[in-house]
């Protein structure tokens, strides 16, 4: 009796254990399966909203254009992020002059940089050798991206008001070195600016805090638990719009685009890169600005919060306004427009647009006062 106890026993340990093992299979093998369904279906139609243009090598960028006229206003994200958040700004604009807004390689709707395809597809043979391009995922590699996106394929009418936020700001100033008979205006919203890291207290905290974060969103998006936790409202998106009563409302697609490039993997990994290579991009800026000085054509506004985040520490957003100040006195001698902004929030450019709208109209106002175009 006693040997039939311990062999049913054993049984029902044994169906226990394999019961275990399923449902441990089907939560390692099944969300991360419909979470990459997922995305292959949803991205198609997640970027109706523009275009992608070739910019050289079969690598294709995505651009979104409204409006008619010169200059054509053209906007650069933030580290990590996509061309969403200039949505609503454009379309305040769209009437006025012709307005682009796109996504740098990897984020968003945007190829990832060739060099990653290439990798991915190493045993497909190359019939022509590549020319090297600058590194991936530094300002040098993304202004020449730009430069190729907007005057070679797309062919935007010139000249370029550039508006650039944050890391964005430092690609419209490395542009502007580069390409300085583009531009006409620079707009620098709250800019990094290549000094940031010689404080060892940014920089720890840029590298030991912003980036594990993201690795952690990224392995949590590739598991597909991202999906999971957007479906039941447990973490939000970034950017969030309201949606009215039009079924055809573009906010939709921006709320759904946004919970899908927070469950791309892909996405976040091109973000974790643009942090990690920020060291690389100052050095670029900072050698960029020492062999060429600033043109004297281009016309800058620099725009501030009052203050830059009230999540971190005074002595951080201490450092950030004395690099603010750097920028202003010592690299453009006070010889630039400065401005404040009333908002503490964040994501101003995308939730009160209209603070930054006026700014722009009026150097669109002044380039063809000065033309002859008024």
């Amino acid at each position: 009796m006693v040997s039939i106890a311990l062999k049913n026993l054993w049984k029902t340990c044994i169906r226990t254990l394999w019961r275990l093992i399923q449902l441990l299979l089907f939560i390692i093998i099944v969300p991360p399966l419909i979470n990459y369904a997922s995305l292959k279906r949803e991205a198609p139609l997640l970027g109706q909203h523009g275009l992608p243009y070739d910019i050289g090598h079969g690598q294709k960028l995505f651009l979104r254009c409204r409006g008619h006229g010169s200059p054509t206003v053209i906007f650069d994200a933030p580290t990590g992020m996509n061309s969403d958040i200039w949505l609503p700004l454009q379309e305040n604009l769209k009437k006025t002059t012709t307005v682009c807004i796109y996504d740098r390689a990897g984020l968003g709707m945007s190829d990832p940089p060739l060099s990653l395809t290439l990798k991915q597809k190493s045993n497909e043979k190359e019939d022509k050798p590549m020319k090297h391009r600058g590194m991936d995922f530094t300002v040098e590699k993304m202004s020449e991206d730009l430069n190729r996106l907007v005057s070679v394929t797309s062919q935007q009418p010139k000249p370029f008001i550039l508006v650039g936020a944050d890391l964005g700001a430092i690609v419209t100033r490395f542009y502007a070195q580069m390409y300085e008979f583009d531009i006409s205006h620079l707009f620098l919203i709250d800019p990094l600016v290549e000094t940031l890291f010689d404080n060892e207290q940014w920089k720890d905290y840029w590298y030991n805090k912003i980036i594990p974060r993201l690795h952690a969103m990224q392995l949590s998006a590739a598991v597909g638990v991202n999906r999971i936790l957007v479906l039941t409202h447990m973490i939000n998106t970034p950017l969030v719009t309201k949606i009215s009563d039009n079924v055809d409302d573009n906010n939709i697609n921006i709320n759904h685009r946004q919970k899908h490039l927070l469950c791309n993997a892909a996405h976040i990994s091109s973000a974790i890169r643009e942090h990690f290579y920020m060291n690389e991009t100052f050095s670029q800026m900072k050698l960029a600005w020492r062999m060429k000085a600033f043109p004297s054509n281009v016309s800058v506004t620099i725009v501030n919060r009052r203050q830059y985040d009230k999540n971190l520490s005074k002595d951080l957003n201490k450092i950030w306004d004395e690099s603010q100040e750097y920028l202003r006195i010592q690299l453009f001698h006070n010889r630039i427009q400065h401005r404040f902004i009333d908002s503490n929030d964040k994501y101003f450019i995308f939730n009160k647009p209209d603070l930054l709208e006026s700014l722009i109209k009026d150097s669109i106002s002044q380039w063809r006062e000065q033309k002859g175009l008024a």
